[in-house]
């Protein structure tokens, strides 16, 4: 996978972008694995504003979208993936990727997990803690799985 640009470039490049925080129709939807049913109960729904993570009865929204342009992989880019980024403020506890490997119709999720940090930074201890709380590659096993996009009258609610 490409090498990412350090989360202050990221800055500059997502806050450059007009309107980023409406994800784009195209990748709107119910997500799940690409050897899945539709109907499977491990899934991803992905709004507007909001991306929310579904496995059977437990689920865990997030807002604070922010969609990353193609300088994300780097300046010298110019495919087709696109990267969406929840609670940008926050501690961005999921990263999706869209068209991955350059592969239409394929998402792939990175779920975020606490990271060793300077325990006298209180950003970064807040933000393990947050997503020690949330747990989500245990609730929802979703983590760099090939997502496929189900169609709207197969989506199960």
């Amino acid at each position: 996978m490409t090498k990412h640009l350090s989360a202050a470039v990221l800055l500059l490049l997502i806050a450059a972008s007009p309107g980023a925080a409406q994800v784009p129709a195209e990748f709107q939807g119910e997500w799940v694995s690409a050897s899945a049913a539709c109907t499977a109960p491990l899934r991803a729904r992905i709004e507007g504003a909001r991306l929310t993570l579904v496995n059977g009865a437990d689920m865990e929204s997030f807002g604070g979208i922010e969609m990353a342009g193609p300088s994300y992989f780097g300046p010298e880019y110019r495919g087709i993936q696109a990267v969406l980024i929840t609670e940008f403020e926050g501690a961005q506890p999921v990263t999706a990727t869209f068209n991955v490997e350059e592969k239409k119709g394929v998402a792939q999720f990175e779920l975020g997990v606490p990271t060793p940090a300077n325990p006298a930074n209180t950003v970064a201890a807040a933000h393990n803690a947050r997503l020690a709380k949330l747990s989500l590659r245990k609730r929802f096993p979703l983590q760099a799985v090939p997502l496929k996009r189900c169609p709207a009258a197969a989506r199960g609610r």
